[in-house]
């Protein structure tokens, strides 16, 4: 395995934010509004779609 040379972070981690339920729905909401792609999303549930009859015995 190769060895990585990764960052090393000198400054303090910033402070954690939390957020209320009502912003995390708000951010979740614009999230999938700017970047979800529709007309891909669609094309790609109909190709994932089973086509063949299946059953459980």
């Amino acid at each position: 395995m190769e060895d990585l040379k990764l960052p090393i972070i000198k400054k303090p981690l910033p402070a954690a934010k939390w957020l209320s339920m009502d912003d995390y729905v708000r951010f979740v909401t614009m999230n999938i509004r700017y970047t979800l792609d529709k007309r891909n999303y669609r094309k790609w549930k109909k190709l994932a779609a089973v086509k063949e009859k299946f059953s459980l015995e």
